[in-house]
């Protein structure tokens, strides 16, 4: 079973109490929520080389509405055999105390440091490399600010720090005043 399948940003991979497929993240985020009639709560990120749907190892529905944070690649799993089964049972057990720990660094201590944190999870590759992002690699400001439990904002400011928006040139302002004078 060596089904590969791409989201885009925003895309939903499976709605809670779907039947559960187990994959891997290959490239991307995703965004698992608990959905409630009257809020959506972020519970996990899922970032390259995690495992999501572990609730198929158990025979069991998606426990949590999974969401494309950024544009993903993910490929299906097999677990057809015991000891496959056993290795996928003990890296999602391993991996979910990691993403607890990361969200658990992500929505406490100073702005800045959360930031840091949330861009070095965003930069790692599902080999353990890193790559260099750029701004188009990165949720909207209000994702990330959902995700670091701050304003907006904040995160536009805090983000400029990090990686400086591109500025682009206008003319001063007696020069655009004046075309518009020739023109009429």
């Amino acid at each position: 079973m060596k089904n590969t399948i791409r989201l885009t940003h925003g895309q939903l991979l499976a709605s809670a109490g779907d039947s559960a497929t187990l994959w891997r993240v290959k490239e991307g985020v995703l965004r698992l929520d608990q959905v409630a009639h009257d809020a959506t709560i972020l519970v996990q990120l899922a970032f390259p080389g995690d495992l999501v749907g572990v609730e198929a190892l158990c025979a069991e529905p998606y426990a949590y509405t999974i969401t494309a944070l950024t544009t993903c690649k993910l490929a299906a799993q097999s677990v057809e055999y015991d000891f496959n089964r056993f290795a996928a049972v003990a890296q999602g057990f391993m991996q979910q105390q990691e993403r607890t720990r990361d969200m658990m660094r992500m929505r406490t201590g100073p702005v800045r440091e959360r930031l840091a944190y949330f861009l070095k999870l965003l930069s790692q590759n599902a080999d353990g490399s890193s790559r260099k992002l750029d701004r188009s690699d990165l949720p909207t400001l209000k994702q990330i600010a959902c995700i670091l439990d701050v304003a907006s904002e904040t995160i536009c400011r805090e983000l400029n720090a990090f990686m400086p928006a591109k500025v682009y040139n206008r003319a001063p302002r007696g020069e655009a005043i004046g075309s518009l004078a020739m023109a009429a």
